[in-house]
């Protein structure tokens, strides 16, 4: 009986000892992002698109709360494309739908000048002959 009591004793301290280890070693500190993951890229960017065939167009796009983007032609004309947008603090990704000719494309641009500026490639998801260059400035 007496054998059991101190096992007991015994595995009620080891026990209690990882219980404590746990409990102390899984403390979350108070942290903030910091500033290099949070890119804040909303606004509108203006500029020029040049396709593979040497055709040029402008366009502007409006990055607004929620990923949500809206394409024009001008900075206060019409909605043509509209989709959603992703950044890293280095680049930006609009997956964007155009209204004229029922396409889905994909614009992948780096960020330069103090994230003013978008410049990358295009490429039409639905027609994959249709792709180019790109860059819109805030």
């Amino acid at each position: 009986m007496k054998k059991t009591f101190i096992a007991s004793i015994t595995l009620v301290t080891v026990v209690v000892t990882i219980a404590v280890i746990q409990a102390t070693g899984c403390k979350k500190e108070n942290t903030t992002p910091s500033e290099a993951t949070n890119c804040d890229v909303k606004g509108t960017y203006s500029g020029t698109s040049v396709a593979s065939t040497g055709a040029s167009s402008v366009l502007t796009y409006q990055l607004e709360d929620n990923n949500f983007a809206i394409g024009s032609l001008t900075p206060k004309g019409e909605a043509v494309t509209f989709g959603g947008y992703r950044n890293t603090c280095d680049s930006v990704f609009l997956s964007v739908y155009y209204l004229e000719n029922h396409c889905y494309y994909l614009l992948q641009g780096k960020l330069l000048d103090n994230r003013t500026t978008i410049s990358g490639e295009f490429k039409n998801l639905t027609d994959t002959s249709d792709h180019g260059i790109f860059t819109i400035k805030k």
